[in-house]
């Protein structure tokens, strides 16, 4: 996965099953992200489930937009890196949420 992150949209949107017409992405999907609760405020199972969502569809949106997400899913800051291996990922977003940290600033 990982290269996914910086690469081109898809032609449709996985969820919507719409045509990506605009570099800025499925307007679905844009609309949700714009009002989208805080990943804190969801239950753990909602929140693993948009997140597997998130991880598994080819891209929708910009790389900016998704990775804000998936981090707001996650709970904290993530690496490139950890999007190799999106059942990683899942697995550690299941564990405790960690909280601020020096890092976070």
């Amino acid at each position: 996965m990982g290269s996914w992150l910086w690469g081109r949209l898809a032609e449709e949107c996985d969820v919507h099953l719409v045509p990506i017409v605009s570099a800025e992405g499925c307007g679905y999907c844009r609309r949700f992200l714009a009002s989208a609760p805080p990943g804190r405020e969801m239950s753990e199972g909602a929140r693993l489930e948009e997140l597997e969502q998130w991880l598994t569809a080819r891209p929708s949106v910009p790389a900016e937009l998704l990775y804000a997400r998936i981090e707001e899913l996650v709970g904290r800051r993530i690496g490139l890196a950890e999007l190799e291996d999106p059942d990683l990922l899942l697995q550690r977003a299941r564990g405790p949420r960690r909280g601020w940290d020096w890092d976070d600033w």
